[in-house]
């Protein structure tokens, strides 16, 4: 029996032992988001899309080379009006008597076709076509913008969804503390009540809040499994075991401090700031070729030919004149071409007032992501800062309600506090310690943010995030609660 038991409980230490093990960093879901992430997966798509709107456009302005080779075999029957001559007497005979006769004559042809060309075209003068070229070329600039912010995205959804579930985590152990304090006060309660201490009204305010807390309990339980769930999303894995964030993890302000820098950051490296102004340049060039429309084109072309006809005619009534259609040709020609559009029924001057319109709102767009981005640094920096006085305050107020929970408690056991006293100051201890968690992860979040604005977020922080975190306790056997 004692044996059995010896192996039930090694069975039970490899299992929480392979739970350690497994237990995942930031860096390690940050890894697999990275190749898992659908979101991503699609912005990279959409990246290799649109980075060839440079070549799309270039193309225009290369030579264009084309081959073209046919086979033709053809079988044709014709009817026609003839005339035959009939000669009599001896062919010595210089005036020969001779005769005509009108006949219908059919004949009949098969012949071959082999047809080879070559034709080469360069575009000489196309300022369309330039511009055009110009605009694909910001097109393509702007989808490298594009990717890159959505890779910082990436960095921050992943810190968010994997903080969140530490989030939620610390607030349910806070909750099964104060639910375990609820019982106990509970059962105190009950207790001093069966020697006729108190009141039935105190045990009926302690189950009040011990009711409560449960109801509480549950619901971070449903937190923290939607915040599973919203991880999961991410890399398309279950993560049960995360590391810690560190009790020690520095909250500092922001740096540079000054706030006017941060906003300088922005402007200079915000990479959806990149993405409208590229959009907006690419406009611009689009006008500008549509505006090109009206003007010229000049094109050269080379094209090489040859072909060969063989075949045969047959005559009836046959034909001493009867020939073979056969044939070969060959022909080189080169060309340039000027074409103007003179009239388009209003069409090419439609078209130059849409781009430009189109540019119009493309500027005024990239004018509002400015203004946005310069508001959205300002406010993340004032996050961060407040974060830190907030962590600050909700540290000491962990001190000052456990200090006073104390002083509750030793009223209530003198008698100078009620039931009612001890249940509040306890309720505001645990609401101080999750406030407390929240507002950690508020700050850690709120500074990743802060760089998303100012463009300077990269792998880099969350590798340092990741040296913050410390391996997850292991379970203990002793307490399942």
């Amino acid at each position: 029996m004692i044996a059995k038991r010896h192996l039930i409980s090694i069975s039970i230490a490899v299992i929480f032992s392979s739970q350690l093990v497994r237990a995942d960093t930031l860096l390690d879901v940050y890894e697999l988001a990275v190749k898992n992430d659908p979101q991503l997966q699609a912005a990279k798509a959409s990246y290799r899309a649109n980075i060839e709107a440079k070549n799309l456009s270039r193309a225009a302005l290369l030579p264009q080379v084309t081959a073209q080779a046919f086979y033709q075999d053809t079988e044709s029957e014709s009817q026609r009006k003839g005339i035959t001559t009939s000669n009599f007497g001896p062919a010595t005979i210089i005036d020969q008597q001779s005769s005509t006769e009108v006949i219908d004559q059919k004949s009949s042809t098969d012949s071959e076709t082999e047809s080879y060309s070559v034709s080469l075209s360069q575009a000489i003068f196309d300022l369309p076509a330039w511009f055009t070229f110009q605009a694909g070329k910001k097109i393509s600039e702007q989808a490298e913008a594009q990717l890159a912010y959505d890779q910082q995205q990436l960095i921050v959804r992943t810190a968010e969804a994997y903080f969140n579930v530490l989030r939620g985590r610390e607030n349910l152990d806070a909750s099964k503390a104060e639910e375990r304090a609820a019982k106990r006060q509970l059962e105190q309660t009950q207790q001093r009540f069966d020697v006729g201490l108190i009141a039935i009204t105190d045990v009926h305010e302690a189950r009040a809040v011990f009711d409560g807390t449960v109801a509480q309990r549950l619901g971070f339980e449903g937190t923290l499994a939607i915040a599973r769930e919203n991880l999961s999303n991410l890399t398309g894995q279950v993560h049960n075991n995360l590391w810690s964030l560190k009790s020690d993890f520095p909250i500092v302000m922001p740096e540079p401090a000054d706030r006017a820098k941060w906003v300088d950051f922005a402007l200079a490296n915000n990479k959806l700031l990149q993405v409208s102004n590229a959009g907006a340049s690419s406009a611009y060039q689009s006008a500008q070729s549509k505006k090109m429309e009206h003007l010229p084109k000049i094109v050269g072309s080379f094209t090489a030919n040859k072909d060969n006809l063989d075949g045969t005619t047959r005559f009836n009534p046959s034909s001493t004149f009867a020939l073979p259609p056969d044939a070969n040709s060959e022909s080189e020609a080169l060309r340039i071409t000027l074409t103007m559009p003179l009239f388009t029924g209003g069409g090419i001057s439609a078209g130059r007032r849409q781009a430009y319109e189109q540019y119009n709102a493309a500027t005024y767009n990239a004018q509002a992501t400015q203004r946005q981005v310069i508001t959205d640094t300002r406010a993340q920096h004032i996050a961060v800062y407040t974060d830190v006085q907030i962590v600050k305050a909700r540290s000491q107020n962990i001190i000052s309600t456990r200090s006073a929970l104390d002083a509750t408690k030793a009223g209530y056991e003198v008698g100078t506090r009620n039931i009612v006293d001890v249940l509040e100051a306890q309720r505001r201890l645990y609401g101080a310690i999750r406030d407390y968690t929240n507002a950690r992860y508020d700050y850690v979040l709120d500074v990743l943010k802060l760089k998303l604005n100012a463009g300077t977020l990269s792998p880099s922080d969350i590798i340092g995030l990741n040296k913050s975190l410390k391996r997850p306790k292991p379970v203990s056997l002793s307490n399942n609660s």
